[in-house]
């Protein structure tokens, strides 16, 4: 028996036999070529704290699991001993209609809590890709959100608190659950986009919103990227309250069942004021040489659009695909698209889609080689970081891996989050060089 398989077993003894995943079952949580010795479903959050209090002591490596639809994101783990799913801590612990707050657990799917706060009339406005598949904690660590970060912002503007397991094991509360709390370091904030690194996230209370009386779409098409960045830029600097602005090349709005280039619209609140604001919107994309086309199936169309790149048609049986996000300043979203687009060589080629209010895109490189792939990546990245921006890649095949770093050089900060790392997980027990520089 080796030390690994030894480790293992004494493992087994603390956390007992039923949540327990070996052999051909726990390869379902390999993350490329890396398959764990052993999967863990802990029922409570003091097994959780057992499970890493024994991996810190035992110097095991872990990997936080939700759905798993994101673990795509990263780089593949330097050592993968264990991997933590937390699918059973799924509940909905606390809603406060009056208050429009409530507290969940990490492993509760994103379509089964957005259900329960529908039943009070409210929703937490964070769409992300997949939610069907996609968890809580999943959402948070990788900050993931769609569309609808137009109107209310994303999670670091909705979360209010969160309970943490750190790498020994031990367990604190950061923020709140309540709205008001402006007292000591926002430290609720670092977990948010951390990719499981820094600690686990195991609950999160959060804001809600009311769930609107009426909502309306439409596809406002325009002759080209820059008359859809200038339609944009006259919506969002306007008196009107859209909750999603898309601006999508013609490959994207081709795979969400657009023709062309233009923008998405949506506008929600009351039914008066959702007329009234279409009237406004008419009059102004008019002035921009656009008309609107109301979206007649807007129900249907919303999935889509935020599942956009994640789950759309490939472009043949022959071709290989690579998805991104990346980010600009707002104002530059049509030139970004541009910039790489021409700086894809053919045959490689991309679908792009940008939330214009947050300068934030996303898209796929698609080609028929691994070298087209790659030199299609590092084509976009080189053009957005030439616009001041980023580019993360997202989902690609594994082999990509090898040739192109997921995350890029990062431009400012990578120091100080390596003395983060330094100080909440030492011994680099947590996700380990998954995220940027290594960490």
């Amino acid at each position: 028996m080796t030390v690994a398989t030894r480790t293992v077993e004494d493992l087994r003894a603390v956390v007992g036999a039923e949540p327990f995943i070996t052999g051909e079952r726990a390869e379902a949580y390999r993350l490329g070529r890396n398959a764990p010795l052993a999967a863990i479903m802990p029922g409570d959050e003091k097994e959780v704290s057992r499970i890493l209090a024994f991996a810190w002591e035992a110097d095991l490596r872990v990997v936080p699991w939700g759905g798993g639809c994101y673990q795509s994101i990263g780089n593949p783990p330097g050592r993968y001993d264990l991997a933590l799913d937390l699918t059973r801590l799924n509940r909905l612990i606390a809603h406060e209609p009056a208050d429009m707050t409530a507290t969940a657990q990490a492993g509760i799917r994103m379509v089964e809590l957005q259900r329960r706060l529908a039943n009070h009339g409210q929703f937490l406005a964070l769409d992300p890709p997949m939610p069907e598949r996609a968890t809580l904690g999943g959402v948070l660590a990788t900050r993931l959100g769609g569309p609808l970060r137009c109107r209310y912002g994303t999670a670091r503007d909705l979360i209010l608190g969160v309970r943490v397991a750190h790498a020994n094991g031990t367990i604190t509360q950061a923020g709140a659950k309540v709205v008001k709390n402006a007292t000591g370091y926002d430290v609720t904030k670092l977990y948010l986009g951390s990719y499981g690194t820094l600690g686990i996230i195991l609950e999160a209370t959060f804001r809600l919103h009311p769930r609107p009386e009426a909502e309306r779409g439409w596809w406002l098409a325009t002759p080209d990227l820059e008359a859809a960045q200038v339609l944009a830029s006259r919506i969002l600097s306007s008196h009107l309250v859209p909750n999603r602005v898309e601006l999508m090349e013609e490959g994207a709005s081709r795979a969400c069942g657009f023709s062309g280039v233009g923008l998405v619209v949506s506008i929600s609140g009351l039914r008066e004021t959702v007329e009234g604001q279409r009237a406004d919107l008419e009059r102004i994309a008019g002035e921009c040489g656009s008309r609107l086309a109301e979206l007649r199936n807007a129900a249907e169309t919303w999935p889509v659009l935020t599942d956009f790149p994640w789950r759309n048609p490939g472009w043949n049986s022959r071709s290989l695909e690579a998805m991104w996000l990346g980010g600009v300043p707002p104002a530059d979203c049509a030139n970004a698209v541009q910039t790489i687009r021409k700086a894809i060589r053919q045959p490689a080629a991309v679908r792009i889609a940008a939330t214009v209010s947050h300068g934030a895109l996303r898209g796929s490189v698609y080609g028929e080689t691994l070298e087209e792939i790659v030199g299609g990546l590092m084509a976009a990245r080189h053009a957005l970081v030439s616009l001041g921006g980023n580019l993360v890649v997202m989902k690609h095949p594994d082999t990509v891996r090898d040739r192109i770093d997921t995350w890029g050089t990062p431009q400012v900060g990578l120091g100080v989050m390596k003395r983060l790392k330094v100080a909440f997980d030492g011994k680099g027990i947590l996700n380990p060089e998954r995220f940027v520089g290594g960490i």
